[in-house]
């Protein structure tokens, strides 16, 4: 009930916003049909009125959730497309995009900061928090066009963008290098740093604990004590920490995408923004919302079964034991 509850604020306020924000969408699409020239407020105000949207703020919000109930978004105001077709073109391309980039990050973190912690040379460690401190202090977009050079126009080893070269169709094998760099970008350039550390920090707390010397004395392997007595966990920060970071990697999809012309709902929002497509806008908040909310309860999950501390806190809270 929490999530819906957050759901329907979300849609409410988005849909406040874009009414508060200034023009008009009839002008941008009679000033479109019109090569440029600016419509009349005559013109104006008879295509308001054809979409409905002179009508109060409550009862346009109204009919918005009764048509978003049945999966129907309405039309975009400037294609005049289903706002759903739109979606189910789109929102594939971020979900794989985000999906690849979540595993190179957590891949990443993980390696990093688990060296960071274990490693006892002491220039390892400088050179890992000097290179964490680096990266984290650098824009998302700057992270993207700095691959984008390195990789796609001096090394020219990866493509610089899309899915697939002009008239080229898209094959798995095709897809693969062209998704590389924009899942990169995405990975290292949102939250790397933050991961990594919560890695080192929750596996170097327990490196001495009474625990892990008692499974080293009886005799176990050490990868065994690294992954079952140090890894597991050590990663509950972090993953509690990852469930909050994917919200932050949707967003961060939105530049990323627009860099790479990946096809992606974020760079579909950039276009509708500038085109004041408010149906396609307040669509891909509400989508973008429910995934933020969808990755935070995984996240919840991750932690319950990486930690038995936490089912088990839920247990004696929910009065059953």
């Amino acid at each position: 009930m929490t999530a819906l509850g957050v759901v329907v604020a979300l849609s409410a306020l988005c849909f406040a916003l874009l009414d508060l924000a200034p023009g008009s969408p009839a002008e941008s699409i009679l000033e479109a049909r019109n090569g440029g020239r600016p419509p009349s407020a005559a013109e104006v105000a008879r295509l308001e009125r054809h979409m409905g949207l002179d009508d109060p703020l409550p009862q346009r919000y109204g009919r918005w959730v009764a048509g978003a109930v049945r999966g129907d978004f309405g039309l975009s105001y400037g294609s005049g497309r289903p706002v759903g077709e739109i979606l189910a073109e789109t929102a594939p391309w971020t979900a794989l995009l985000t999906l690849v980039a979540t595993a190179f990050s957590v891949a990443g973190a993980v390696a990093v900061g688990l060296v960071a912690a274990v490693t006892r040379r002491a220039w390892v460690r400088r050179g890992i928090e000097t290179a964490l401190f680096v990266l984290g202090g650098m824009p998302g977009f700057v992270t993207a066009l700095l691959l984008l050079w390195v990789f796609a126009a001096w090394l020219r080893v990866l493509p610089s963008g899309g899915l697939a070269r002009p008239g080229e169709p898209v094959t798995l094998g095709v897809l693969v290098p062209h998704l590389v760099l924009p899942a990169l970008a995405l990975a290292f350039g949102h939250h790397f740093g933050t991961y990594a550390r919560l890695v080192e920090t929750g596996v170097g707390r327990l490196r001495n604990a009474p625990h892990v010397a008692n499974a080293r004395a009886r005799g176990l392997r050490g990868r065994t004590v690294t992954v079952r007595h140090l890894l597991r966990p050590g990663l509950v920060p972090f993953t509690a920490r990852l469930g909050v970071g994917v919200g932050g990697l949707v967003a961060g999809a939105y530049a990323t995408e627009q860099i790479f012309s990946w096809p992606g709902v974020g760079r579909q929002a950039i276009l509708a923004a500038r085109d004041q497509d408010y149906a396609v806008l307040t669509a891909v908040v509400l989508v973008t919302g429910v995934i933020v909310i969808v990755a935070n309860l995984l996240g919840d999950l991750a932690v319950a079964w990486l930690d038995p501390r936490v089912r088990l806190a839920g247990r004696t809270t929910d009065g059953r034991h």
